[in-house]
């Protein structure tokens, strides 16, 4: 059984696919990490990921879960479809079956990753998280301790909302917890924007 077999049988968590095509079970050690469905994989994905490495000079990769908690499971003919679309701009794909960033960090602990704003107000709804509802804190608390404990930031760059206003953390109304401030750090619009959208280019198509 190939490691793709293996990652949708849940035998193991996460393999890296190289340029060459040749994957691996080895992780990389505290990587930059452009989390994404690359549904098509356009210039604005890349330019937000050298943005972010320009930040803190890391190895950088893309990830893809073949698991979502908004959509079903990734066909292993779309991976594959998805893995050669970012083989050929010469970079690493992470792979994984992890729906959440709490689950990604335990499987790549160290990572930076950076996110868009979308992606961020999900981070923090407290819907995604019915399992962490413990204790004192709210669920997204007790997630964001969980990235925390294995050593997870990450990088948000700000995109353009559903009125056309380029939004970054500081106009997301909700405030995170003081403690978990130095988890993120804001891509600004001077260092990085762009207006491209996988689902408009879908569209176009």
């Amino acid at each position: 059984m190939n490691l793709i077999d293996r990652l949708y049988e849940e035998q193991i968590g996460a393999i890296v696919i190289g340029p060459d095509g040749v994957s691996t079970e080895s992780v990389p050690d505290q990587p930059l990490v452009l989390a994404g469905s690359f549904n098509p994989l356009h210039d604005g994905h890349l330019a937000m990921l050298d943005a972010a490495q320009q930040m803190v000079n890391r190895q950088a990769y893309f990830e893809i879960s073949i698991e979502n908690v908004d959509k079903p499971r990734l066909a292993k003919s779309e991976l594959q479809k998805r893995a050669a679309q970012i083989s050929k701009t010469g970079g690493s794909l992470i792979v994984t079956n992890a729906q959440r960033f709490t689950e990604k960090s335990s499987l790549i602990p160290g990572a930076i990753f950076v996110i868009g704003m979308d992606t961020y107000i999900r981070l923090m709804d407290g819907r995604y998280y019915p399992d962490h509802v413990a204790g004192d804190h709210s669920a997204v608390e007790n997630s964001l301790d969980l990235i925390d404990e294995n050593g997870c930031s990450f990088i948000v760059a700000g995109r353009v909302d559903d009125r056309n206003q380029f939004t970054i953390l500081h106009d997301i109304d909700f405030e995170v917890p003081m403690r978990f401030k130095d988890m993120f750090t804001e891509l600004t619009e001077t260092q990085f924007r762009s207006d491209l959208s996988s689902t408009e280019i879908r569209n176009k198509r």
